[in-house]
């Protein structure tokens, strides 16, 4: 196998692996604090905060409250604790 054939396959691979990771969001039960049922939000890939408060959003159509953000830029990880209005 040439060398050339090999660095293209391997940037293939690189950008699939990349697509497939990019704009994961979901969603972990937490337990109730203050009479409120908390969810943490995770944002995964490049997903803004604006788009994690979408999909909060989504979850609470009357609105939410928020707690804990967090970032982690090496792995583009956000994460989110939310709460619906009742």
């Amino acid at each position: 196998m040439s060398k050339i054939g090999f660095n293209c396959r391997f940037k293939i691979l690189t950008l699939a692996t990349t697509i497939l990771l990019t704009a994961c969001a979901s969603h972990t039960q937490l337990a109730k604090k203050d009479s409120q049922q908390w969810t943490e939000l995770t944002c995964s890939g490049f997903l803004t905060w604006n788009e994690c408060r979408q999909e909060a959003q989504a979850m609470c159509p009357r609105g939410f409250y928020t707690a804990d953000q967090l970032e982690n830029w090496l792995i583009q990880r956000r994460v989110i604790s939310v709460a619906c209005k009742v």
